[in-house]
């Protein structure tokens, strides 16, 4: 009887023993694979981030294109959209640089909307400053 419960206890504990150093192994690989996956997460989202701006950038020059060639109307299509996804975006970016960018744009809003209410060309100068703002946001 004796015998059997030392047998058990250095059963027992070379199971420990084996088991020890493999769920350390473990723990230390799932800190690794949850650091890993926050990198990722953030890398994540900067790359939507720059994705937005970059869309935004586009359209900013395809409304640019379409107020240098009087037409007010494509500008005004694609005006209203464009002024939402910068506020959309200004709020999700994580970049200070990237929020005041499009926040500076956002506040264009109304003044490009008369402009383009009434075809008047003249906002030309500042949706060209606006478009050359955004580039450096790429």
């Amino acid at each position: 009887m004796k015998t059997a419960r030392n047998l058990l206890i250095a059963f027992v504990l070379g199971a420990l023993v084996t088991a020890a150093p493999l769920y350390l192994q473990l723990r230390d690989a799932q800190q690794q694979a949850a650091a890993q996956a926050e990198r990722l997460q953030a890398e994540l989202g900067m790359a939507r981030s720059r994705l937005a701006i970059s869309s935004i950038h586009s359209r900013l020059g395809l409304l640019a294109a379409a107020v240098r060639s009087g037409d007010f109307a494509a500008a005004k299509t694609l005006s209203g959209p464009l002024y939402d996804d910068a506020a959309q975006a200004a709020e999700s970016s994580e970049d200070a640089d990237d929020q005041r960018r499009l926040k500076t744009l956002v506040e264009t809003r109304d003044a490009v909307t008369a402009a383009l209410a009434t075809e008047d060309a003249s906002i030309l100068p500042r949706l060209e400053q606006l478009f050359q703002l955004l580039a450096a946001s790429l």
